[in-house]
C-alpha cells in the first residue's frame, strides 16, 4: 500500500483513493480538494472532469487536463484555509497551494478553490490563481547602437552602455 499523496498520512485506499475509484463521495469541500490534487498526481484525470460542476464541464476535458498535468511531477499539497464546505454546508472554499515541478524546477500553484454541493456530492466550481506578475521595463529598451540617452549625443555602446 502506499501514502495517499494528498498528505493526509492515510493510506491511498482508505483516503482519496476510494472518491476517485467511485466507492464513496468526498464529504466535504475539502476531501474533494484534496482528491482532485490526488487525482493530478496517479494520473486519474477523468475524475477531475466528473467532480467539476455541470456547468463548467465543457471547460474540463480529462484529454486538455492530461496535456497540462502530465507535464508535471505532483510534489504536494498545502490547505491554507476552509472558509465552510462541511457536511451539512452547500458551498465552500479552499485556499490550498500545489507544490510540483517541471523538469526538476520546483513551481507552486496557489488557489482559492470553491465548491458547491448538490444533493450528497460536492463538485469544484472555480478558482482564482495566484499569479506571480511579470517583470516589466519602465522605460524603453536602449539598444546599443542608439543614441545614448543621457544626452551625450553618443551612440550608447560608446557612453553610458554597462561593460
Amino acid at each position: 500500500m502506499s501514502l495517499c499523496p494528498c498528505g493526509s498520512g492515510l493510506e491511498l485506499a482508505a483516503c482519496c483513493g476510494q472518491y476517485i475509484e467511485g466507492k464513496a463521495k468526498a464529504p466535504t469541500a475539502e476531501a474533494l480538494m484534496r482528491s482532485r490534487y490526488t487525482a493530478h498526481a496517479i494520473c486519474e484525470y477523468q475524475y477531475l472532469t466528473d467532480t467539476t460542476h455541470p456547468e463548467f464541464r465543457e471547460d474540463a476535458s480529462a484529454e486538455e487536463i492530461k496535456q497540462w498535468s502530465s507535464m508535471m511531477s505532483w510534489e504536494g499539497l498545502d490547505i491554507i484555509e476552509t472558509v465552510d464546505g462541511g457536511e451539512n454546508d452547500t458551498t465552500g472554499e479552499v485556499k490550498f497551494v500545489a507544490h510540483y515541478s517541471v523538469q526538476n524546477v520546483p513551481q507552486e500553484l496557489r488557489e482559492d478553490g470553491f465548491f458547491r454541493k448538490e444533493g450528497d456530492e460536492w463538485f469544484y466550481v472555480e478558482g482564482n490563481v495566484y499569479g506571480k506578475e511579470p517583470v516589466r521595463r519602465a522605460e524603453p529598451k536602449v539598444g546599443r547602437n542608439d543614441p545614448c540617452p543621457c544626452g551625450s549625443g553618443k551612440k550608447y555602446k560608446k557612453c553610458c552602455m554597462p561593460r
